[in-house]
């Protein structure tokens, strides 16, 4: 009863994914899975959410159109500014569960969930929008000229053009600019929502308003900006720096924006279920087991399965601002979430592969690769991961993420309601990932570094900058591209390797002694992955 008052006192409201309520043809948890993944909340639709980052969306969204294209108030204007953050708007889902139906179009963008939250006393009706998975885990697919289809899209795979801080920066200048206008602001809204009703419109003027003119206020006292971080670049996430935000420990920290930059690029997810230990330094793991440990098909169980769900379910924290209860709450629709992405598989790579030289950088991958990343078998439909190992430790990289998690964040994690799932440690190294999908996962190393996998391998310098976002894939190369005449689908941005965080070196001791045939026999290999 005393927290139903306390929530009626302060106006709280929640509300679930209107897209969740999607009839499927199938009732296999794998299609149930692929919905929860796709377009699932998981708790991150109320107003606790949105002092960090969910937002009412109506009033978000004619922000961004009131500043971005005054002179179109539309729909269509409101999907090109997100497109151009890397949002995408697909027309097809192309790896959606056979058997289960179409897959719901959108209602903004893939990867932002949106509901409708109302309560009787006080009278409250509001639409909320948060960041889901697909939104960094969704990729454009690519045609054989590398030139990607961003209406196509493939769930699983790292949005390479996702920019999560231009998102950030942007939605706080429109919301500052909106604030300042409210009648202008609140006119916009009714344009871009003809449909608003009388009680939303209500709820906007007299309850949301208000309180993002104060948050607007708040921020700009600060003097740090939006967040006491940067998400750093296209493609790429500080998740880090996010969680300790949600903990707390990055407050009235003047030093936060120069000394949090642990950047790490967006990972494939197929075959995540073999990794013993999650995160890019494997510093969350099922409590009691060894953290890295040796993974045979025969450890690939629903009760693994299930571990690194409640796990995952964590994740939901830094990137939906949703508190550690409300986090275990949802752990049942993660693990249904998992049992879809045990099956997600990488796009068939779709360019051409040199049949003989792909033969012997598979034996190059035998020498030099399999201790860290994994055995693959031949198999009708291509290498198969049989056997990996959970390798971790230091290769010369750039050493920013592996130093963020610090002990005080390990004892803020371990004591949260998700503790029981996850025993968190400061491991100081990095943990050697899968390489399944690796065509699909440029720019490369943990930070996105390195833009071509030619680079990486040294068939060519890395370069000190390179462009990224809304790129093609040079399929010869497999790293990104800009080929004469092409037109990004999303803002591209000039990345720095000599910024903090982004260091370019390491990985380069197991092709130091390869000549440049095995180097491109593995290249070829790598391909087909």
């Amino acid at each position: 009863m005393g927290q139903s008052v306390w929530d009626m006192a302060r106006g709280h409201v929640g509300a679930d994914a209107t897209l969740l309520e999607t009839p499927l043809l199938s009732e296999e948890a794998r299609a149930r899975g692929a919905l929860l993944f796709a377009f699932g909340d998981y708790g991150g639709l109320d107003t606790d959410a949105m002092r960090t980052v969910a937002v009412p969306w109506k009033l978000a969204a004619a922000a961004l159109v009131m500043d971005q294209a005054p002179e179109d108030v539309s729909q269509a204007s409101l999907r090109r500014i997100l497109a151009n953050y890397g949002f995408l708007y697909p027309a097809e889902i192309v790896n959606w569960p056979e058997g289960a139906g179409a897959p719901p179009k959108p209602e903004a963008v893939l990867g932002i969930a949106l509901g409708m939250g109302r309560r009787s006393l006080p009278p409250i009706e509001l639409q909320i929008g948060n960041i889901g998975c697909a939104a960094c885990h969704a990729a454009p697919t690519y045609g054989a000229d590398g030139r990607p289809a961003p209406d196509r899209v493939w769930l699983g795979a790292p949005n390479p053009s996702l920019d999560l801080e231009a998102y950030t920066q942007g939605l706080y200048a429109a919301l500052q600019g909106g604030v300042a206008e409210p009648e202008r602001l609140m006119a916009t809204v009714r344009r871009l929502y003809p449909d608003l009703s009388e009680r939303e419109a209500a709820t906007l003027r007299s309850f949301v308003l208000p309180r993002v003119r104060e948050r607007m206020a708040a921020i700009a006292a600060t003097g740090q900006g939006v967040l006491p971080f940067s998400n750093g670049l296209p493609g790429a996430t500080n998740g880090v720096a996010a969680l300790k935000l949600q903990h707390g420990l990055l407050a009235d920290d003047p030093d936060a924006m120069t000394r949090e930059t642990g950047f790490t690029s967006i990972p494939h997810l197929a075959d995540r279920a073999w990794r013993s230990a999650l995160l890019w330094d494997g510093a969350y793991a099922p409590p009691g087991q060894d953290r890295f440990r040796v993974m045979q098909e025969a450890d690939l169980t629903d009760a693994h399965r299930d571990q690194l769900a409640a796990i995952t379910a964590y994740f939901t924290v830094p990137s939906m601002g949703v508190s550690g209860a409300q986090a275990r709450r949802h752990v049942p629709d993660v693990e249904t979430a998992w049992a879809y992405l045990q099956t997600v598989r990488p796009q068939p790579f779709p360019g051409r592969i040199d049949p003989t030289r792909a033969v012997a950088g598979r034996e190059v991958f035998q020498r030099i690769c399999v201790a860290c990343h994994g055995t693959y078998a031949e198999t009708a439909q291509g290498p198969r991961l049989v056997r990996f190992p959970n390798w971790a430790g230091l290769v010369g990289t750039d050493r920013t993420r592996a130093d963020a998690i610090t002990e005080t964040l390990v004892a803020r994690v371990n004591a949260s309601p998700m503790g029981g799932s996850i025993s968190t440690a400061a491991t100081g190294l990095y943990a050697a990932p899968p390489l399944t999908g690796l065509w699909q996962s440029a720019p490369y190393l943990h930070n996105g570094s390195v833009p071509s996998l030619a680079a990486l391998l040294g068939l060519e310098e890395r370069p000190a900058r390179f462009r990224l976002g809304g790129h093609a894939m040079d399929l010869e190369r497999v790293g990104i591209a800009y080929p004469d005449g092409y037109q990004p689908y999303a803002q591209s941005v000039w990345v720095d390797t000599r910024k903090p965080g982004l260091n370019r070196q390491g990985h380069e001791a197991p092709f130091a002694d390869l000549s440049r045939e095995d180097r491109l026999a593995l290249l070829e290999y790598l391909k087909r992955l």
